[in-house]
């Protein structure tokens, strides 16, 4: 992804540098939404000078471009490693696994919420620190969902598996980010659930759904 707001690192030095300012950022957004953060927390925290962040970035919103490469290189390993191998999906009770997969989901969105909800945030008030590049995200895991319907459509009720993919990525993310994210500011609020008593029922949800035939 092209960063026209960001100088790129391309020496050790510079290379260490970002990192630092990174690393120093991740800490913050641990503390403090990203619209709280100044340029001066962040040098303080790199335990850099407040010059040496602006000659590496043009503020502070040319940080998002490498927050948002920062979650998709960890929702790419995450993916990885919850993934569960064709014949265990095809021998495995389906309710039970979509519980499994929901849990490991959320769990790994809760963790990363102090990054998700930035980029989330910032590119939507932004949308030109990051561009086209979520769609590409959405296409990925639709393509993964789509997969995962052919393997057990012989135990579902839908017929149209591109709708039911589309349907099944949009109901789960939609809640797990939404309460991950957003839980005492948006309908989360009145959700008692937790953890993984809360992936289970967004799990069942979309259990019940793929259970159902066409109306």
């Amino acid at each position: 992804m092209s960063n026209s707001f960001a100088r790129p690192a391309t020496q050790t030095r510079s290379i260490k540098t970002q990192q630092k300012l990174m690393d120093a950022l991740e800490a913050l957004l641990r503390e403090k939404d990203f619209d709280a953060i100044s340029v001066p927390d962040l040098a303080a925290e790199a335990g850099v000078a407040v010059g040496t962040v602006y000659r590496r970035f043009e503020n502070k919103e040319a940080l998002i471009p490498l927050l948002f490469e920062l979650w998709t290189t960890r929702s790419a390993l995450q993916m990885e490693t919850a993934a569960v191998k064709a014949e265990e999906v095809t021998s495995a009770d389906l309710r039970q696994l979509l519980r499994t997969q929901m849990r490991a989901a959320y769990s790994f969105i809760r963790e990363q919420a102090h990054i998700l909800r930035a980029v989330h945030l910032q590119g939507r008030l932004r949308p030109q620190l990051i561009g086209e590049d979520w769609k590409q995200l959405w296409k990925d895991a639709l393509a993964g969902n789509r997969a995962f319907l052919e393997l057990v459509k012989d135990r579902i009720g839908q017929s149209d598996l591109d709708r039911a993919a589309e349907m099944m990525i949009y109901i789960a993310n939609t809640a797990l980010v939404e309460k991950a994210l957003f839980n005492e500011d948006g309908p989360g609020y009145v959700v008692s659930a937790e953890g993984d008593a809360f992936a289970d029922e967004i799990a069942d949800i979309v259990y019940g759904y793929l259970s159902l035939g066409p109306a």
